[in-house]
């Protein structure tokens, strides 16, 4: 019998294996120049608004800033598949991200990670 967790998109058999769901998950941790917080927020919230609106294979998308450091924010994504995140990458809010990114909004460069669940 399997044991899953369903926070974790996953389940352990009783041998110790890890079935996959197929949930393709992206974490990002960043640092936002404090005179770009603003056009940060805007950006991210219509990213977010677009995403689970608009998105058939996006299951989830949260953002946060950090309890002890302002200005750096993380966020977690996941879509059915990695076919939803390559759908994602194609919208329109994603281009607008795009495009803050490359306005240089960044104290360093942001921390970004991949796996599938």
């Amino acid at each position: 019998t399997d044991a899953t967790n369903k926070n974790m998109g996953s389940a352990i058999s009783a041998e110790g294996y890890i079935h996959r769901t197929g949930v393709y998950c992206v974490n990002v941790n960043i640092s936002i120049k404090a005179d770009r917080r603003d056009d940060f927020l805007e950006v991210i919230r219509n990213n977010q608004k677009g995403t689970m609106d608009k998105e058939p294979l996006a299951l989830e998308y949260t953002w946060g800033e950090s309890a002890e450091k302002r200005n750096t924010f993380f966020f977690h994504e996941k879509y059915k598949g990695r076919s939803g995140f390559v759908a994602h990458q194609r919208t329109k809010h994603f281009k607008k991200w795009k495009e803050f990114v490359a306005s240089d909004p960044f104290t360093k460069p942001p921390q970004v990670f991949i796996f599938e669940s």
